[in-house]
Order: C-alpha cells, then structure tokens, then sequence
C-alpha cells in the first residue's frame, strides 16, 4: 500500500511538466543576446557548427505569461510574448523568426524519398 501511495504522489507531481510543450525558435539574423521576464520560459541560444547563434530553445516551467528579450547583432531589439498553460504553449509571431514545437517534427520540411534500387532496365 506504502510503494502504491508513493507512486500514484510521484505520477501526480510530475504531470504538469510532462503537458508543456518545448520551442525552438529560428532567427533570420545571428542572435547577441536572450533575456527573459521571470521564471516561467527559460530560452538559450544555441549555436550551430559554423558557429553562428540563430536558434533559441524554449523550455516552459510553469504556467503563465511572459515575455523574451532577443537583441540581434544588428542593434535590433525583439520582444515575443509567450502565454504557457498546462497543455499548450502560445507565442505571439513576429517577422523575421520562425517557431517549431520540439515535441512533434515540423511540416515545413520536407523529406525526400530514399532512390529506388534496381539498375538501369
């Protein structure tokens, strides 16, 4: 009964983090900064193999509204506002970025097939 109450105390306690969804956010122009409101979104920039910083994870950990701070080399600054609530994670767009969920692929890329085997005939 003891390992059954703890269990069902553990599945209850993790549950909101597991509902909120993770973004990545892509710049047109190298990002110089990233700052958030308070402590509900944390957002790192991460660079890339040729060294150039123009993605942004964003990891929900609690629910409410924020805002995050992205100062691009150009001088330019960018606020995006960002509403997180238990099942879903809502950004307001702006021009010049574009946003992915983490937790399903993107439909914006697409695939090719693998070529088909078989010589010439």
């Amino acid at each position: 009964m003891k390992k059954l109450l703890i269990t069902i105390l553990l599945i209850c306690n993790i549950s909101p983090a597991i509902a909120f969804e993770n973004y990545m956010i892509l710049s047109e122009s190298p990002i110089k900064s990233v700052s958030t409101q308070n402590n509900i979104v944390i957002a790192k920039p991460i660079f890339t193999i040729n060294n150039e910083k123009k993605i942004v994870i964003l990891t929900p950990q609690k629910t409410g509204k924020t805002k995050i701070f992205i100062k691009l080399t150009d001088g330019n600054e960018n606020i995006i506002e960002v509403k997180v609530t238990n099942k879903k994670t809502d950004i307001k767009e702006l021009k010049g970025f574009e946003y992915f969920t983490m937790d399903m692929p993107p439909d914006k890329i697409d695939i090719p097939l693998p070529p088909k085997l078989g010589g010439n005939k």
